[in-house]
């Protein structure tokens, strides 16, 4: 008897000397250092997804979405730097940046370069502008035969026009320039001189808002998927991330951004979405 309980007496001391071993383990993993992480933001204001306040601090569904990764992955730290697109994306290549945010496509050429993201945290809209009185035009279908107003020959706008031309019979004349003026255009779209504009919702957005022509969206051809670009090193990084955007996603966090910003789900199918264009529309 005497044995037993002294057994049982060493066992309750080893127990209690793995918990608190474990307690302290735990403690010593809180405590540990964060991996800082260089975010590069792009100069270029974009809303929705990424500007800037009358103080300068940048906000939009860019910035809300780095918020909710500082929640899920609190083993690093986020620091975020200001440059010009180009210049970024050459920075992430020679390690000066660990990662980029700003609304990136995805692109055959830069996927040379850098690791993507694998699971969006959004999705841009290209979509057809055309004249109010033309209800003729809604998808890239419609365009063969049309005159579509000219864009810079490169960009994802314009690979979208060119992979259709790749994969259809029927091609879309694409019309290219250096530097297009958006709001040239739409003032062309505006006075039937071009039959419709291939741009993203936010440019249309931002331009129509100001310049109120005569025009109207005939349809959003695509859901173009947004990345966070990263230097190729990061992989587990670009793991942890892609993991926690999955989370967002399945808690409807990214949903919500989604209807806080366009005021539609960019998350639903594509037929859904163009069923609730007009909730896209500048309204004067």
């Amino acid at each position: 008897m005497i044995r037993y309980k002294t057994y049982i007496f060493i066992l309750l001391g080893s127990l209690c000397f793995l918990l608190t071993s474990c307690n302290t383990l735990n403690k010593e993993d809180s405590s540990s250092p964060k991996k800082q992480i260089k975010v590069a933001l792009s100069a270029e204001i974009n809303p929705p997804y990424l500007y800037t306040t009358k103080d300068n601090k940048f906000v939009g569904l860019d910035m809300e979405y780095m918020k909710l990764l500082e929640q899920k992955l609190p083993q690093y730290n986020f620091k975020y730097e200001v440059g010009e697109e180009e210049s970024n994306l050459v920075g992430i290549g020679a390690g000066k940046f660990d990662m980029g945010i700003n609304w990136f496509f995805k692109t055959t050429e830069r996927e040379k370069q850098f690791l993507y993201q694998d699971v969006p945290y959004s999705y841009a809209l290209p979509m057809l502008v055309v004249n109010r009185n033309n209800n003729d035009i809604h998808t890239l279908e419609d365009l063969p035969g049309k005159n579509i107003t000219p864009m810079a020959p490169s960009g994802g706008l314009y690979a979208i026009l060119t992979e259709y031309n790749k994969n259809n019979n029927d091609k879309i004349n694409i019309n290219t320039i250096q530097e297009p003026s958006n709001g040239d255009n739409l003032k062309m779209v505006s006075q039937q001189r071009r039959d419709a504009m291939l741009l993203n919702w936010n440019t249309y957005k931002a331009i129509q808002s100001q310049i109120k022509a005569d025009v109207k969206i005939g349809g959003i051809v695509k859901k173009e998927p947004l990345h966070i670009v990263y230097n190729k090193k990061h992989q587990q990084l670009h793991d942890d991330i892609d993991q926690a955007t999955l989370e967002l996603k399945k808690e409807g966090k990214l949903q919500s951004l989604s209807e806080k910003y366009f005021d539609i789900n960019v998350f639903e199918d594509l037929d859904d979405i163009n069923s609730k264009k007009s909730q896209l529309e500048v309204q004067p």
